[in-house]
């Protein structure tokens, strides 16, 4: 139920968000990205994702952007393999 609580928020933060076009917004709520950072946010998980910040953007809500504002730590693939002491 929390999780839900979570999602909501975020859904609601990117609708509000003047920054970003309507088509953004639509395919941003429609993405399964906010669930995954409302799941994060809720179980203090970390994102893992190959996007990019952009604080820009309007075309286009990059998850960075959403767990930024949210306070959600997230790392890029390779940081994770380094937290994680992977080798190949």
């Amino acid at each position: 139920m929390e999780v839900l609580r979570t999602y909501q928020e975020i859904i609601t933060w990117a609708v509000q968000q003047g920054q970003y076009f309507e088509a953004a917004k639509r395919e941003f709520a429609s993405a399964a990205d906010s669930w995954l950072i409302a799941f994060a946010k809720t179980y203090n998980f970390i994102v893992v994702t190959h996007e990019q910040f952009h604080p820009n953007s309007k075309s286009r809500i990059f998850i960075p952007n959403v767990c930024h504002a949210f306070n959600v730590p997230y790392v890029d693939t390779f940081d994770m393999l380094r937290r994680l002491s992977i080798k190949f």
